[in-house]
């Protein structure tokens, strides 16, 4: 395995079927974070996508030493895809967001100074309509239940930023169905919102259908119980989850 990737802060996309968003997203991204002063990188862990995605982040890693990729040679979903890029970075703070370009870059220094500020959690609270009708009242009510379970929102996603120790948690949790909302949630002391009016996808379409989603919630429970469980024996008694996917790092010219 290569050196981790290490900034003050490093922003991990997941990857699939989102070339055309992704240099708009790089530029954006990059464009937010100077202004900070810190210093930051943008990983992207392509996750076995079918389009040219990875040809181009390799193009862009080569042009710009503060983009990294990693390539997943077979599909782990969203996820896992992002607990592998969690696990290979090592950052004051660690962000999280999506490639589709619904939640703006722009946020991005308001959550690090609300994570910063208060050495917990820091979730984007979307607000707004941003998908149909019934897709946004099941998420609502599948949220709502969640959040009672784990005292967290119902207006978050994928779209946050954790202090490295909270970071460290997560990669090295006994946790086998991995879902990273939740578990940046269960191993932070708590948690605070930067609220932000998010848009309708313009590019693409969700991979999640109706039964994914179902999957995907089922998913979320067993890892809000699979940590509450590894809170309880307590840090020291970890193992570690199980091994990320292996992945190729760009090369840069």
């Amino acid at each position: 395995m290569s050196r981790p990737v290490e900034a003050d802060v490093v922003v991990v996309v997941p990857v699939y079927r989102n070339a055309p968003t992704l240099e708009e997203l790089a530029r954006r991204t990059l464009a937010a974070l100077a202004p900070t002063g810190l210093t930051h990188r943008l990983l992207f862990v392509v996750d076995a996508s079918p389009d040219d995605a990875w040809d181009l982040v390799c193009r862009m890693a080569g042009e710009e030493p503060r983009i990294q990729g990693l390539l997943l040679p077979t599909n782990q979903g969203q996820h896992r895809a992002l607990l592998t890029g969690i696990a290979h970075s090592r950052a004051r703070w660690i962000a999280v967001m999506d490639a589709d370009l619904q939640d703006p870059p722009e946020l991005l220094p308001a959550l690090v100074e609300a994570s910063a500020g208060s050495g917990m959690t820091a979730f984007a609270r979307r607000e707004g309509r941003y998908q149909a009708a019934g897709r946004m009242l099941t998420s609502r009510v599948f949220k709502s239940l969640l959040g009672l379970f784990l005292r967290m929102p119902a207006d978050v996603g994928t779209y946050f930023v954790v202090p490295g120790k909270v970071a460290d948690r997560m990669r090295r949790a006994p946790v086998r169905h991995p879902q990273v909302v939740v578990m940046a949630r269960s191993f932070s002391p708590g948690w605070c919102g930067v609220p932000f009016t998010r848009r309708a996808r313009e590019v693409g379409e969700s991979a999640y259908s109706s039964r994914a989603r179902w999957r995907a919630a089922l998913r979320s429970l067993r890892c809000a119980w699979e940590c509450r469980c590894a809170r309880r024996v307590g840090e020291d008694a970890w193992t570690g989850a199980d091994a990320p996917a292996p992945f190729r790092q760009t090369t840069r010219s």
